[in-house]
């Protein structure tokens, strides 16, 4: 059709409540052409209803009710509909091949429901029956160390009465042996990198990307989701997993960060830093570069109760807010909701300096996650980019309160994700020049006059 009007990429978040159709437009031919954000479309989204098409045909009405016919070179997607990304990790040790797993599962944006160390037991597979997980991540032993942990557990799996699809990183030199457990009685098997190589050595980026093609080849048969194969012309990524992608691009370009997203259910905070050299050198435990921690008691309407709790009994809001809040009471209450999760996970997320008693005299050293070297605080998400004051959430995430954590600076820059692009913005980057998405993220970071 003459008047249909062609633009470089379409890409649809699919949420657990709302779809969002976003269009973009010169991406392509950057940086000769200027990356651009065309319009947004938004509609419930339709998984329930047992036919995700829906929810998408009706958030792209929209959007080509104010634009116009579309046809995008490309069609992108992003899901956390349909119970997200539901994974178990099954490691050697709790607090290194385990660890490892969990830093890669979260990493590529999962819902990690359940995790192990050590040989699986009847209690573990029960659990892991009742989670009916998308993906099984099974790893242990470093290189060329223990076997025997990991070929117990992989016999164990083949036991289940499900077929999730298993990613094994552990070990290489069982791998084949891993595929010859399990392959036989129907499991799809995934080989990558070991995600603990050597001791004190983490190397998740391989499980990561792995993890993004298993839950392709997942979502498009997950009930209500069998439409989204024909909607979409090229990747399809977990949300959490596309975001904290996008904060990777984005720190090539602005230096370490944090990112953190609000939601009904979860707060999700990413960042990506190496940490101070000082830090560094009192740290306890490897950390990976990028890393994203999900708290599934921290949000403004599913978890609202727990997040309430966490105040002063005359501070709680009285009634809760609903899910979308429109009187100056609830937008009031789902402001310190959002407030409250978003302080509580980055305290969660950030780790501390901790002091040991030892022969020699009393010991400093720092666990978990340095954010000392973060000087930029973006929120993303719908309650700190909707809701009035993001940024002063975002300031109060950076409150020392005890002096112990390990926080980004009092004078660190914040900036809201204003045109709500970060999760397309990742997507985005598996198919255009990483530069054009980087360019549409700091647009969308940018102060704006008004």
């Amino acid at each position: 059709m003459s008047d249909t009007r062609r633009i470089d990429a379409l890409i649809v978040e699919i949420g657990s409540t709302t779809t969002v159709a976003t269009a973009f437009d010169g991406l392509a031919g950057w940086p000769d052409t200027t990356p651009t954000l065309l319009g947004q479309g938004f509609a419930p989204t339709s998984v329930a209803d047992g036919d995700v098409g829906i929810g998408l045909d009706a958030a792209r009405a929209m959007l080509e009710a104010k634009l116009g016919p579309l046809a995008p070179e490309v069609t992108l997607a992003t899901s956390s509909a349909a119970g997200g990304l539901r994974m178990t990790v099954h490691g050697l040790t709790q607090k290194m091949t385990a660890m490892a797993a969990r830093e890669a599962a979260l990493g590529a944006g999962a819902v990690v429901k359940y995790q192990t160390a050590g040989r699986l037991r009847d209690h573990d597979l029960r659990e892991i029956e009742a989670v009916q997980p998308n993906l099984v991540l099974l790893a242990g032993g470093v290189e060329g160390g223990d076997v025997e942990v990991v070929l117990h557990n992989a016999s164990r799996l083949s036991e289940i009465a499900a077929r999730p699809i298993v990613v094994y990183a552990g070990n290489s030199v069982v791998a084949e042996e891993i595929r010859g457990i399990l392959e036989p009685v129907g499991f799809r098997v995934m080989v990558t990198a070991n995600v603990y190589p050597a001791i004190d050595e983490l190397d998740i980026l391989p499980a990561r990307h792995v993890i993004h093609d298993a839950f392709e080849a997942h979502i498009t048969h997950a009930p209500g989701m069998e439409r989204i194969g024909g909607f979409v012309t090229g990747r399809i990524l977990p949300t959490p997993g596309a975001v904290l992608i996008a904060a990777e691009l984005l720190a090539g370009s602005e230096g370490d960060l944090v990112v953190i997203d609000v939601g009904g259910a979860t707060t999700d905070v990413h960042s990506v830093t190496d940490g101070t050299p000082e830090m560094s050198a009192i740290a306890t435990d490897p950390q990976p570069h990028a890393k994203r921690t999900v708290e599934g008691d921290l949000g403004t309407f599913v978890s609202a109760e727990h997040v309430a709790a966490l105040l002063p009994e005359a501070e709680r809001p009285d009634p809760l807010p609903p899910a979308v809040p429109t009187t100056a009471g609830e937008i009031a209450a789902a402001s310190l909701l959002a407030r409250t999760a978003a302080v509580t996970g980055v305290h969660r997320h950030a780790g501390s300096l901790t002091h040991l008693y030892t022969p020699s005299g009393r010991k400093t050293v720092a666990r978990g996650r340095d954010l000392t070297a973060c000087r930029l605080v973006i929120g993303t998400g719908g309650a700190l980019t909707r809701l009035p004051d993001g940024e002063g959430m975002l300031r109060a995430t950076l409150e020392p309160g005890n002096g112990e954590r390990l926080l980004p600076p009092a004078d660190a820059r914040v900036a809201l994700d204003r045109d709500y692009t970060f999760a397309a913005c990742g997507v985005l980057s598996t198919y255009f020049p990483a530069g054009a998405v980087v360019a549409l993220m700091k647009a969308s970071i940018s102060p704006r006059s008004g």
